[in-house]
């Protein structure tokens, strides 16, 4: 159709889109809430990176720097990189364009080579829009402390700023491109079902492994610092670790660009150079073998196949007969377990919340390896571990159970409700406990048997499935959605207020929790005092739930907080 005026074209409009959709993901649903977290987040890291170079540079202040500064921008671009790799690794789902995608844009004029350059041209955007947050506000920090040393000039203060915004660019470029070229290789060679479950577990092991890292140089440097104490000595005798550290190769590169002749330098440079159009090449290669097949796979409908149904059938009659008991408790614990199982968007939204676990108590391990040489039921740490691994996996799974799967399809519960909500939330809890604290501590009994005695491991495991039982009813306390089937408000958890509070209320609780372990282990008599205070714990849990329950009834559409709030009137 004829236009009245000049605007923008398709490929501007295509990249536009899918740059925002970037930034649509399960953690942000709504439009504003997108612009609004975004501006938020890159403000944070601004700070963030701005800060950390304030602390590593203040020294140039009175030493001059002859040659060593390049190690501060090691560490910086080495964040930088974790940083973005998360960043990247949280945005899986949304790299390659999706069902939604294809549904919207292939009935337009849009030529498929069209589509894909707007792609490629939206993760441009996408790395320069963290990196210019991360190395932007930084950048001048360094050409402050640093460029006087090489040139007390503007144009070497001009230089430093370009070649510190060039390699931080160039380091989350080559980061995002071989995320994607990953994600893309393993569609082309992988089938579809194997593609899934594969794509899950490398999703875990990465982010685990880049929080790992990122939360050791923030929160825990003594577990990385053999990293980088020794880089000057390394650099000297060339030693291969120089040449094979990736952030290494854009330190490289800023150097050469700041003017710096150095073998070492320009060797990681021509090696930066090289994994950026290795990236780029691997994506467009990749991307040439899984393009079709995606497309394919994203508009047709697979059925699912039935492995397994029958052992799942009977094994759902006997739970009906046995533990859900109530229609409510049969008809929740079926949907929550059904989705959660047919869900990707659900499971991989539990595995982020698991790898950032994984990566915590890994670098608490880390920090505390010298505790592990004796893993006796006299440890503390080892004896705590099993509670930490229950309370992330709680975490997760409530913070999970209150987004929609499809919001349209719960009229079904709407039509049937009885009115008994207990009997929903009271199906949900044991699914959860069955589903994940009793394979968890099942798994705990058979680890800890083979290190000590079978009874000392069974008591063990009894204590963390005690004290996680009361847990998941502290969790779950006077919740009055079904889960998977009710609208979600975002943000309702308060998650950026209420988290560090609950990090040091799980580290004093978990301290508490070890040393009473401790004592019954070391004394099985005190065995039945614990279990007296966690009857009595659950029971006034259960207590206050029951009579809430009379009266609450389920909430199906949550609604926002007011933005305003008026006073009564005073008549």
């Amino acid at each position: 159709m004829a236009g009245g005026g000049a605007g923008p074209g398709p490929f501007a409009l295509l990249t536009r889109h899918f740059f925002e959709r970037l930034f649509h993901n399960d953690l942000v649903e709504f439009e504003d809430q997108m612009k609004e977290r975004l501006i938020v987040a890159l403000a944070l890291l601004a700070v963030f990176f701005f800060w950390a170079s304030e602390l590593m540079l203040f020294k140039y202040h009175f030493v001059p720097d002859t040659g060593r500064s390049w190690q501060e921008k090691s560490y910086l671009l080495t964040l930088m990189m974790l940083v973005f790799g998360v960043v990247t690794l949280l945005e899986w789902d949304v790299l390659f364009p999706d069902r939604r995608d294809f549904l919207n844009l292939m009935p337009l004029p849009v030529r498929l080579p069209s589509l894909f350059a707007a792609k490629l041209a939206s993760f441009v955007l996408f790395a320069a829009t963290f990196s210019a947050a991360m190395s932007g506000p930084s950048s001048v920090l360094f050409s402050i402390y640093l460029a006087q040393w090489r040139g007390d000039t503007l144009a070497m203060a001009g230089r430093y700023v370009a070649a510190h915004v060039l390699a931080g660019f160039a380091a989350c470029f080559a980061v995002l491109f071989a995320v994607v070229a990953l994600q893309a290789l393993l569609m082309a060679v992988l089938p579809e079902g194997l593609y899934r479950r594969s794509a899950l577990a490398v999703r875990f092991a990465l982010i685990a492994g880049a929080v790992f890292f990122l939360l050791s140089f923030v929160a825990a440097p003594s577990v990385v610092a053999g990293l980088f104490r020794d880089l000057e000595l390394l650099k000297e005798t060339r030693h291969p670790f120089v040449f094979r550290f990736p952030p290494l190769w854009f330190v490289g590169l800023y150097e050469v660009l700041l003017g710096t002749r150095d073998a070492v330098f320009e060797a990681q440079a021509r090696t930066a150079v090289l994994a950026v159009a290795v990236s780029a090449a691997s994506f467009l290669g990749a991307s040439v073998l899984s393009y079709r097949r995606h497309v394919l796979r994203t508009l047709e409908v697979g059925k699912g196949g039935r492995s397994g149904a029958g052992l799942r059938e009977a094994v759902r009659r006997v739970l009906a007969r046995t533990v859900f008991r109530r229609p409510e408790e049969r008809a929740v614990a079926g949907f929550f377990s059904g989705t959660l199982r047919s869900s990707p968007p659900h499971r991989m939204a539990l595995v982020y919340y698991l790898a950032v676990a994984a990566a915590f108590l890994t670098v608490l391990l880390a920090a505390n390896r010298s505790a592990l040489r004796s893993l006796t039921p006299a440890n503390g740490l080892f004896l705590v571990l099993p509670l930490l691994v229950a309370f992330a996996v709680l975490t997760g799974v409530r913070v999970v159970a209150d987004r929609p799967a499809a919001l349209e399809a719960n009229w079904v519960f709407r039509l049937a409700e009885t009115g008994r909500t207990s009997g929903y939330v009271s199906g949900l809890k044991k699914a959860v406990g069955l589903a994940f604290l009793g394979p968890l501590f099942l798994a705990v009994f058979v680890v800890h048997a083979f290190l000590w005695d079978a009874a000392t491991a069974a008591l063990h495991a009894a204590f963390g499935l005690t004290v996680s039982t009361v847990g998941l009813e502290a969790l779950f306390r006077r919740y009055r959605k079904v889960s998977f089937a009710c609208s979600w408000v975002p943000g309702r958890l308060k998650l950026q207020f209420t988290a560090v509070p609950v990090l040091i209320g799980l580290v004093l609780a978990g301290t508490a929790l070890a040393a009473w372990e401790k004592a019954v282990l070391a004394e099985p008599r005190r065995g039945p005092l614990f279990a007296a205070v966690m009857a009595a714990a659950w029971g006034a849990l259960k207590w206050s739930d029951r009579r809430f329950y009379r009266t609450a009834e389920l909430v199906f559409d949550e609604k926002p907080e007011g933005a305003m709030t008026g006073f009564p009137d005073p008549d």
